[in-house]
């Protein structure tokens, strides 16, 4: 149970960190860089809100509610399946695939700074691996 508390507390502790750096150069936080990741490497950019919320490790509603104010931003629209009227699709925007152009090389070096010189590669790559497991 320590080891979880620690990451529930590095979580908190990162996040806090992240976003606020991130959103004073960009204007959005370490899970909104996230979910324009996942959508610029999908297929046509795009995938149903459900698929969305599987890859981010969140609930339906909580993707919905993460996509309103990138909707409203113009970095994400919304489009109807052509086959299904019941499904949706988020779709990375010209606009949102150019903030991921500019967001990413400040996200590395914030990164960078939160993990310090200390941490190697190989370090990285063994918490990687705990991490994982818990996915």
């Amino acid at each position: 149970m320590t080891f979880l508390f620690d990451l529930n507390r590095a979580h908190a502790t990162t996040i806090r960190r992240f976003d606020a750096s991130l959103g004073q150069v960009h204007g959005i936080g370490l899970n909104d860089l996230h979910l324009l990741q996942v959508l610029d490497q999908a297929p046509s950019r795009r995938l149903r809100r459900i698929d969305l919320a599987q890859q981010l490790g969140v609930t339906a509603s909580g993707v919905t509610w993460m996509l309103r104010p990138l909707t409203q931003r113009g970095l994400i629209s919304s489009q109807p399946s052509e086959d299904d009227g019941r499904v949706t699709f988020a779709v990375l925007t010209e606009a949102g695939r150019q903030l991921i152009a500019d967001a990413v090389p400040t996200a590395r070096r914030i990164a960078a700074d939160l993990l310090g010189p200390e941490s190697s590669k190989e370090e990285l790559a063994r918490v990687a691996v705990a991490i994982a497991r818990l996915s």
